[in-house]
């Protein structure tokens, strides 16, 4: 892990913007006036100033047009395939730097809106400056960017080192054994034993006009990665989108839509609007960039169901990612919850486990609790989850016998997960951010973090943002790692 190093740059960049702009006001600043490089210094630090940064991808040191992600360090090692210090493709260049200016746009989106009015600041202002600097760049510049390109894992050594994580994981790993033990046993179970074991809620998203969009059809960048238009990435995600069927329970195990009272309120569930919200996503598997379809949904809470359930707090949310073949057929899919905990996998038919290193001692693996599913079930599976825990129960497709069963049925709106970066408030004063500018959701802290807090994860049990789930309490794993599923899987 290198804090060290993600500490000075962020040190830099906050002082570069300081020094700059002090003194300034909005009454005070002439934003035209300025040259590129201090328009957005100064948006940098009024943005720091609110305390609205948006923690969905990390500074590009000494850039400040571009934000990346793990993807982003991937590609940019994969410009130099050869090792000779250059770029070797023209084209792959240019689709790294808009693929990082992409995720400095979005995240500007987010900050810009939850600015409050007052700042003077427009995002078109903003756009324009970005892009002007954008044009700068060429791939003579590559030594020189590409040790900027730089993500920092979650996981905290310091906390490690301070907790005996070589012994303390010992715990952990036992802890994690039993609850699998206790809980992979439903995937084992009959489909008509757990229809009929009790009442369910379903959220099932509209579904996609038939021929209205063929993945053939959709643009690729230089790396082989899909770049749909808003219009067919929303076709992708009804075509794919799991039927969520939830145990009923009580107001707490309801899907709804977070909604913020006011700036600095604690995020609420609207359960009156049932939502699904969704992104794209790649990984490197196989040799090529695969497209990932990502979706998740909110509860109110976890209730406890006990008096010291360590595990029980304010909202929870439940994660399900499915990754495409070429042609657009499902190869996998995985779940974590919103805290990055209960990390599974579903492989499709299609693919094969293969050792890794953790499945020789205690860290956390790849695990299989249904087995290998056919790609068809993946295509549009119906997810079973309990009520009160929210745990995956069982992964089936969806022709089922339930004329007899007791399921109400609602249907879900799908919406980007953008939004969630910029909600509006219901004082009607703005946006904000479900988020603080750590990516996590306030006030969704559990008990267990004072327990777990050796295995190195910050606030374990909290929700959190998009690109900051650190998925392994013993071991060290990401949910967006590029590579992830070339860890574990080869295809057949």
């Amino acid at each position: 892990m290198t804090i060290p190093r993600f500490l000075f740059a962020a040190l830099a960049v906050s002082l570069g913007a300081l020094s700059g702009c002090a003194g300034l006001t909005p009454d005070t600043v002439n934003l035209e006036a300025m040259s590129c490089e201090d328009r957005l210094s100064y948006v940098d630090a009024v943005v720091d100033d609110n305390a609205v940064q948006s923690a969905s991808a990390s500074p590009v040191v000494g850039y400040p047009f571009l934000r990346a992600n793990r993807n982003s360090v991937l590609m940019a090692r994969q410009l130099d395939a050869d090792g000779d210090g250059k770029v070797d493709r023209a084209d792959q260049w240019d689709a790294l730097i808009l693929q990082m200016r992409g995720l400095d746009r979005a995240a500007r989106q987010s900050e810009i809106a939850n600015l409050p009015a007052s700042s003077g600041i427009s995002y078109e202002t903003v756009e324009n400056c970005a892009n002007a600097m954008l044009a700068s760049l060429t791939p003579d510049q590559y030594q020189t960017l590409l040790p900027a390109v730089f993500v920092p894992d979650d996981y905290l050594d310091f906390q490690r080192i301070a907790g005996l994580y070589p012994l303390t994981a010992f715990p952990a790993y036992f802890g994690y054994e039993g609850w699998k033990q206790e809980n992979f046993a439903s995937f084992a179970a009959s489909d008509n034993n757990l229809i009929h074991s009790g009442a369910w809620r379903e959220y099932t998203v509209a579904s996609s006009e038939p021929g209205r969009f063929d993945v053939v059809d959709i643009d690729q960048d230089a790396f082989g990665q899909w770049r749909p238009s808003e219009d067919e990435l929303e076709n992708l995600a009804q075509a794919y989108a799991p039927v969520f069927r939830v145990r009923a329970g009580s107001d707490s195990d309801k899907v709804g839509r977070p909604t913020l009272l006011a700036r600095g309120a604690l995020a609420t569930i609207d359960t009156n609007i049932p939502t699904v919200y969704y992104r794209l996503s790649h990984t490197y598997f196989a040799g090529h960039w695969r497209p990932q379809i990502v979706y998740e949904i909110w509860f109110p809470e976890r209730s406890p169901s006990s008096p010291f359930d360590i595990l029980a707090g304010h909202l929870d949310a439940l994660i399900w990612r499915v990754t495409l073949d070429d042609d657009g057929s499902p190869l996998i899919a995985d779940t974590i919850h919103g805290c990055g905990c209960y990390h599974m996998f579903f492989p499709s038919d299609g693919l094969q486990r293969i050792s890794a290193p953790e499945d020789h001692d205690i860290r956390e693996t790849a695990e299989m609790p249904a087995g290998y599913l056919a790609s068809s079930i993946l295509n549009g599976p119906v997810l079973w989850i309990d009520k009160t825990s929210h745990y995956l129960l069982d992964v089936t497709g969806a022709a089922m016998g339930q004329s007899d069963a007791d399921i109400a049925r609602q249907t879900a709106v799908l919406r980007p997960a953008q939004e969630l970066g910029h909600l509006l408030l219901l004082s009607g004063q703005g946006t904000a951010s479900l988020f603080d500018e750590d990516g996590f959701v306030p006030g969704t802290e559990r008990l267990e973090r004072f327990i777990l807090w050796p295995m190195g994860v910050d606030k374990p049990g909290a929700m959190r943002q998009w690109g900051h789930h650190a998925t392994a309490f013993v071991g060290r794993r990401h949910f967006d790692e590029a590579k992830l599923m070339d860890r574990y899987f080869i295809k057949r």
